[in-house]
């Protein structure tokens, strides 16, 4: 079967390129939120930097384990396991009165952008034709990097008009366009094996 580019394709790469890039755009965007989440949940300087720092641990730990997580369940389904921990994390996020329930919603976050960012490369690699391979895997890291630049940007002006939950409330907007698309654009892109997560 011939590789084409075609839009469904793209739409694909887009959606599970949604959840990486908004896992990294959370990131950098609370980051600039430190002081008043220490003010609001009246903890110390040590303790906020936790918010960020368990997110970078658990993408850290599910991205490693991933190329066998897609062995063993279908990719559609991965991505979908994969928005549905990022809008819990993100649901957590929103309503929590409490700072150590806010790690819990970063780290449900952290899972969700484990999954979304190799998904994204998988996609990439299995449909796209070598010629154009290099484009679309440039494309797929500049969503990466435009969610490192803009962060903090976007994180900073919704603080200032709003407030920090907003960062969150946008982006379980987004999440969810990026959950419908995906289930329509997404197809299994390798054969199921049985093998042990080692």
């Amino acid at each position: 079967m011939t590789k084409k580019v075609t839009p469904r394709l793209v739409m694909a790469i887009l959606s599970a390129g949604m959840l990486s890039f908004l896992g990294i755009f959370d990131e950098t965007a609370t980051s600039v939120t430190f002081p008043i989440l220490t003010r609001d949940f009246a903890i110390t300087t040590d303790q906020v930097q936790w918010v960020n720092t368990l997110v970078l641990l658990v993408i850290a730990t599910i991205v490693p384990i991933s190329s066998q997580i897609r062995l063993r369940i279908p990719t559609k389904k991965i991505f979908i396991l994969g928005v549905s921990l990022f809008i819990l994390g993100l649901l957590i996020d929103i309503v929590t009165p409490w700072f150590d329930l806010l790690l819990v919603g970063r780290a449900f976050q952290g899972i969700g952008t484990g999954i979304g960012l190799p998904l994204m490369y998988n996609i990439i690699l299995a449909e796209v034709p070598k010629e154009k391979l290099g484009f679309m895997m440039g494309i797929g890291t500049m969503i990466t990097a435009c969610a490192v630049a803009f962060g903090p940007v976007f994180g900073g002006i919704v603080t200032d008009a709003l407030n920090w939950r907003w960062i969150f409330i946008i982006s379980l907007f987004l999440i969810v366009i990026s959950l419908l698309t995906g289930i329509y654009s997404i197809r299994q892109i390798n054969p199921l094996q049985k093998v042990k997560i080692k």
